[in-house]
């Protein structure tokens, strides 16, 4: 029994010893020396412009001095990777390049990083974004393995600046408006954005959605002063600049995306529909008639010669720009022999009249001023003529079928067209 009693006490002795020598024992103290590295990474700037006169010149170089020196038996070779910063040195995004022997620099010129930047990493156009550059030494051969050396530095890259006009998206927002509104691109013409409706006293803006990014059209001279009617030349940009409305009112919007302007028409400047002024069937003792011209009247082979009401549209561009979409017709299609009449009954004074008697769209006269029948050809714009005499009216345009018939009245021309 006492055996066991003082091996206990031994036990507790040892285990209380090696606690206290555990309490004063410093691994940092005793653990062997760190690895010294010696690989310093720098960047000739910390910020860039690309350059686009001079698109071949070095615009970013990176420097490096060497790793640690090791005994011969070892190998080190370095590698360097250049990504944006947030792609992590992607296998698809990173550029890769083993450097050779006594090579610690690498270079990079403005047209390089600008073809990276669009058509690799996929950088939203004028947008500004960060490189990060890497370089590894690693070491192969020797009896251990050796850690290698790492070092990275980011640069912040100001693109070449593009001209940018286009859009996923447009819209209206701002003050003077009651919500955010989508403007849709005109039926007449895809490079034609517009817009009719009310606006209260307020600033106006146009935002624009372009690969994910926000831009606003603003005035090229970023003055947001309305000049009503008139035609502003415009450009994108990630700043907004605001239109002021001095009153309310409706207003009418065109943004020209080819031509790179806005105009703005207030109630006062807006324009109007088309109103023709005419004597009936053309005979100076019947007495004027004036119809302001909001619809079509077709008349002719393509109606079974009976008269037929177009239900037409109007642009929001241009009350006088007219459009027959099939889609919204239930899938009719106009087509034949047919003119176009401004009304299919009507009064003046105390005489009554029909389409035989109205002012009518039609082909073309013959250069002596007779009637003609022509055909228009599908997707080529033709020549719309107006009047109300018999030669006139006794005209007939050929229209081929097709999803949209657009008469723009005030250009005097006609055009069927597929979507």
């Amino acid at each position: 029994m006492k055996k066991i009693k003082f091996a206990c006490n031994l036990s507790l002795l040892t285990l209380f010893a090696l606690g206290q020598w555990a309490c004063e024992w410093d691994p940092y103290e005793h653990d062997s020396d760190p690895v010294r590295e010696t690989l310093e990474l720098t960047a000739s700037s910390s910020q860039i412009a690309l350059d686009e006169n001079d698109l071949s010149a070095t615009v970013l170089t990176f420097d490096w001095t060497p790793a640690r020196p090791m005994p011969d038996e070892y190998l080190v070779s370095y590698t360097t990777k250049l990504d944006l910063l947030n792609n992590n040195f992607g296998s698809s995004t990173a550029i890769v390049t083993s450097e050779d022997d006594g090579i610690f620099s690498r270079s990079y010129t403005s047209e390089q990083i600008n073809n990276w930047a669009n058509e690799r990493w996929k950088v939203p156009v004028n947008k500004t974004f960060t490189l990060a550059f890497r370089v590894i030494a690693e070491y192969a051969g020797g009896p251990t393995y050796e850690m290698p050396e790492v070092r990275t530095v980011e640069v912040t890259v100001t693109p070449i600046k593009v001209d940018v006009f286009d859009a996923d998206k447009v819209s209206l927002s701002g003050t003077a408006i009651s919500s955010v509104t989508e403007i849709e691109k005109t039926v007449e013409n895809a490079n034609l954005y517009a817009w009719y409706g009310e606006l209260s006293i307020g600033e106006l803006q146009i935002p624009v959605e372009l690969e994910g990014q926000t831009y606003y059209i603003v005035p090229s001279d970023g003055n947001g002063a309305l000049r009503d009617g008139e035609l502003v030349d415009v450009k994108m940009t990630e700043t907004p600049v605001s239109w002021n409305i001095p009153s309310a009112g409706n207003y009418r919007l065109l943004i020209d995306m080819e031509n790179k302007q806005v105009r703005i028409y207030s109630s006062a400047t807006d324009l109007k529909p088309l109103s023709v002024t005419f004597h009936p069937s053309g005979a100076e003792a019947n007495p004027e008639a004036t119809i302001e011209v909001l619809d079509l009247y077709a008349y002719g082979a393509g109606t079974g010669w009976g008269v037929r009401k177009l239900n037409l549209k109007q642009s929001f561009a241009d009350p006088q720009i007219l459009i027959y979409d099939a889609e919204e017709h239930n899938g009719t299609k106009l087509s034949s022999g047919m003119k176009f009449c401004v009304a299919q009954n009507f009064s003046v004074g105390d005489a009554d009249y029909n389409q035989n008697n109205a002012y009518c769209f039609t082909c073309p006269l013959t250069a002596e001023g007779k009637k003609q029948n022509l055909t228009l050809t599908l997707g080529k714009e033709g020549e719309l003529h107006g009047g109300v005499d018999k030669a006139t009216r006794d005209s007939y345009y050929t229209i081929p079928a097709s999803d949209l018939l657009i008469f723009d009245l005030r250009h005097g021309t006609i055009l069927a067209r597929n979507k």
